[in-house]
């Protein structure tokens, strides 16, 4: 049998009063990442909210917005790309805070086989056939599937009824890049409408599909940053270095314990964890998640990009931006090389960056730093010949191992729904009581975004959405229906429902994360 929660704030409390460690709180936001920042700004600046706090288990904000550096270069290892610029509130933070930024140019770019340079271009025209056929014949199938109400399909089968099959070296590179580069796992692991819906969303719905890709010194955590600055009295706000451990909630309101004993006591809760780490056993709910939550939760995917990036002592490749390999053997093998060594990132620097997605990236981060870089040197030893040198430095993130993370973005599996989503998002302890101020637990972040799962932007618009419902609740009229919260989103900009859309093909991307 479960402590009651009256038991657990008893004993709580004792601990607390022994060791001066207890806050009291009318909202406390679990995790500083982008949608935690956003939600607390807005709470404060939109809502007149001060009374809240932010705990957060690293010494600064961002999450997954992680900048470091390699050879004194900066470079991050979470989150890269604005991806969708236009009205994206995304590329909005990126110029108000003057985050440095380049347009990533698709288009210059070499490919490589078995055999190095492809001067025959096969994998060029198997890029454009998936691009120029397979992708736009597949938009049209989800397109009218959805207007028919038939069931989702896995991608893998959605491009299979558009006339796509990948047989080739060639075509299974084209598709890699085209498609796990962007989600960070294959096609049949992966949803086909929910998939091509957010396509359109993030790289057509903000009127300019461009991506630019972030290099700053300060790091791309500055549209997170500089938020948190907006915030008055942040420092009384926010305590860093505590990862929690337990969260106790009832109809009464949530108390969090962190790893050193520290309590806090809130009337609403804020939990912008991933969904790898819901996943985990990392955090203790108290009571236990409900199944229907723990079943949503487990059918969403928490992807890994894993960005290797690799320094040398001189430039042996071209002065192409990207590079794509096509592995004789296996889809998608150290496949996506990108340069920095380029006039508009970081010239002279004899920079690469390999991507590498799911079950390679898995392996990868089990292997030591000589294994990566024996890995790494076979594959360039194949394109550009065996005389290049050997590398002098490399970075080499293992996000899946991290338990403040699990993982990298999420990505909507085949199997499951939109009703699995709402569930994740839910508040506790029951959406569903007739009384709606009984609500005091909510979730928030990108993977609880319909339209943007898996970008900065579904982080963005997440966290705003949060707030106001706290807020809300917090004033007694706390939102008591579907409907009503998919007005709120309107009002707060990530206006819901499907729209008749075409796809803009022949634009290259790459990934985001939050």
């Amino acid at each position: 049998m479960r402590p009651s929660i009256p038991l657990l704030t008893s004993l709580f409390s004792a601990v607390i009063l022994a060791e001066d460690a207890v806050h009291k709180t009318k909202v406390v936001i679990l995790g500083a990442g982008l949608t935690g920042v956003t939600a607390a700004k807005a709470l404060a600046l939109e809502r007149n909210i001060a009374d809240f706090i932010i705990v957060e288990a690293l010494p600064e904000v961002g999450g997954r917005l992680k900048p470091t550096s390699i050879g004194g270069y900066p470079i991050e290892i979470g989150a890269n790309w604005v991806q969708g610029l236009g009205t994206n509130p995304i590329w909005a933070l990126a110029q108000k805070y003057n985050v440095t930024n380049a347009f990533s140019d698709w288009e210059n770019i070499d490919y490589f086989d078995g055999g190095g340079y492809d001067f025959d271009g096969k994998l060029g025209e198997a890029f454009d056939r998936y691009e120029e056929q397979a992708i736009v014949n597949a938009t049209k199938i989800s397109d009218l599937r959805q207007e028919r109400g038939q069931v989702d399909l896995n991608f893998r089968a959605g491009l299979n009824l558009a006339g796509w099959v990948a047989k080739t070296p060639y075509e299974k590179t084209a598709e890699y890049f085209e498609f796990d580069w962007e989600y960070a796992e294959p096609p049949v692991q992966s949803s086909f409408i929910q998939n091509i819906n957010s396509f359109i969303y993030n790289f057509d719905g903000f009127g300019n599909s461009s991506n630019n890709f972030v290099f700053d010194k300060r790091g791309f955590r500055m549209i997170a940053q500089g938020q948190a600055d907006e915030i008055p009295n942040l420092a009384e706000k926010i305590l860093y270095n505590e990862t929690v451990t337990t969260i106790a909630y009832s109809k009464d309101g949530v108390i969090v314990t962190t790893a050193d004993n520290t309590t806090i006591e809130a009337d609403f809760a804020l939990c912008t964890f991933s969904i790898g780490v819901l996943q985990n056993t990392d955090v203790t709910f108290e009571p236990g998640l409900p199944d229907w939550k723990k079943d949503a939760i487990a059918n969403f995917h928490m992807a890994t990009y894993m960005k290797i990036f690799v320094q040398f002592p001189s430039k042996f490749w071209n002065d192409t931006e990207f590079s794509v390999y096509a592995d004789p053997d296996e889809r998608g093998y150290y496949a996506v090389w990108q340069s920095f060594d380029v006039e508009k990132f970081y010239p002279g620097s004899n920079l690469l960056m390999v991507t590498l997605t799911s079950e390679q990236a898995y392996q990868a981060e089990l292997q030591t730093e000589q294994e990566v870089i024996d890995a790494c040197m076979a594959v360039l030893r194949t394109m550009y010949g065996a005389g290049i040198p050997s590398p002098i430095e490399i970075v080499i993130p293992r996000w899946t191992l991290d338990p403040l993370f699990r993982g990298t973005f999420t990505n909507w599996g085949a199997g499951a729904t939109v009703e699995q989503q709402n569930a994740i998002r839910a508040p506790l302890p029951d959406p569903d009581m007739p009384n709606p101020q009984s609500q005091r637990l909510f979730f928030a972040g990108e993977g609880t975004s319909r339209k943007y799962f898996g970008y900065l932007q579904g982080a963005y618009y997440e966290g705003r959405l949060a707030s106001a419902v706290i807020a809300d609740c917090a004033e007694n009229e706390c939102l008591t229906s579907e409907k009503t919260a998919y007005s709120k989103r309107e009002i707060l900009g990530e206006k819901e429902g499907l729209e008749k859309r075409a796809y803009v093909g022949g634009g290259l991307r790459s990934r985001h994360f939050a």
